[in-house]
């Protein structure tokens, strides 16, 4: 599956654990990266949301996108 198609299957807001599961760390440290500023994340009333494309540009991986 190439980058992109793999971008296209996520789901456009990730939950924090879907986040931690696509980069194999732990949820904890997802929300040590947003409480840090470093990943952007929406605040709704079901819980913190990570848009895909956020998720894409904390791993570098939004200039391979536009390749």
């Amino acid at each position: 599956m190439t980058l992109r198609e793999q971008f296209h299957t996520l789901p456009k807001l990730l939950k924090v654990s879907e986040v931690a599961e696509f980069t194999g760390t732990h949820e904890r440290t997802v929300r040590r990266w947003i409480r840090d500023g470093r990943l952007t994340a929406l605040e709704s009333p079901i819980g913190l949301r990570v848009s895909r494309r956020a998720l894409w540009r904390f791993l570098g991986l939004d200039l391979a996108m536009t390749a």
